[in-house]
């Protein structure tokens, strides 16, 4: 088996006894037992780009942290460099949709929710 072949797993850090795992079935620590963290950002839908881009750059740059990733590990991931990374999360551009997803998938969210106000 080659190394391309082999599965890129997930590692999540358990904010409360620290042990660095991977990411199991059950969501909780192997250790301590309690509940890894599940994400949930909530950012407005605004026609102003530019506070859009830096609250999605935050929502990664938290998410990369959360996980104990560098930008360049990030960058393996989803197939880009580690400067375009450092240019999301600062706000500087805005991530196309399918960088969203390759993001999306490396730090393990399952899916987006988009609420419609009746």
């Amino acid at each position: 088996m080659s190394s391309s072949d082999v599965p890129i797993r997930d590692v999540l850090i358990c904010p409360s006894c620290g042990l660095r795992q991977f990411v199991g079935a059950t969501a909780l620590c192997r250790r301590c037992r309690k509940p890894l963290p599940i994400a949930q950002i909530k950012f407005p839908l605004t026609t102003n780009l530019s506070s859009l881009s830096a609250l999605i750059g935050n929502a990664i740059r938290n998410l990369r942290r959360r996980r104990g990733y560098s930008q360049s590990t990030l960058a393996a991931k989803i197939r880009s460099h580690r400067t375009h990374i450092s240019r999301i999360e600062h706000g500087q551009v805005m991530p196309t949709l399918t960088m969203l997803v390759r993001a999306g998938l490396a730090l393990g969210i399952d899916g987006v929710i988009l609420r419609v106000r009746d």
